[in-house]
C-alpha cells in the first residue's frame, strides 16, 4: 500500500524541506490549502521530485514560515484524492485539539 502514514515520527533527522515556489509547475504543483490551525498551514500539493514518481502529498508547516514537510504521500489518483482530504481534515482537527488544549492551560 502507498496511501499510508509513514511510521517514523520523531526518528527523522532532517529538516523540513523548503518549498520552492520556482519550481517548475508540473514538479510541485499546490492543490488545496485545507487551512491553518494551532499556528500551522495544511496543504496538498501534487510532486514528481521524490522516488514515489507522480503523487499527492498532505504537507504542513509553519504558517510564518516557508517551509513544509510530508506527512502523508498518496497515489496520483481519484482513490488517493479521497484518502489526502480524509487525512489533511484529520490532521487540521488534531491541530485544533493541540491549539485548544494550549489555550485551555491543559497538559
Amino acid at each position: 500500500m502507498t496511501n499510508i502514514i509513514r511510521p517514523n515520527f520523531g526518528g527523522r533527522t532532517r529538516e523540513a524541506e523548503p518549498f520552492d515556489a520556482a519550481a517548475p509547475y508540473e514538479e510541485c504543483q499546490p492543490l488545496r490549502v485545507y487551512g491553518t490551525e494551532a499556528g500551522h498551514l495544511v496543504s496538498l500539493i501534487q510532486d514528481t521530485r521524490g522516488p514515489e514518481g507522480r503523487c499527492l502529498k498532505d504537507v504542513i508547516g509553519a504558517a510564518s514560515k516557508n517551509t513544509i514537510e510530508a506527512v502523508a504521500v498518496m497515489p496520483a489518483s481519484d482513490e488517493g484524492r479521497d484518502d489526502a482530504d480524509m487525512t489533511a481534515m484529520a490532521v487540521l482537527r488534531a491541530l485544533e485539539i493541540v491549539e485548544q488544549d494550549s489555550a485551555s492551560g491543559s497538559t
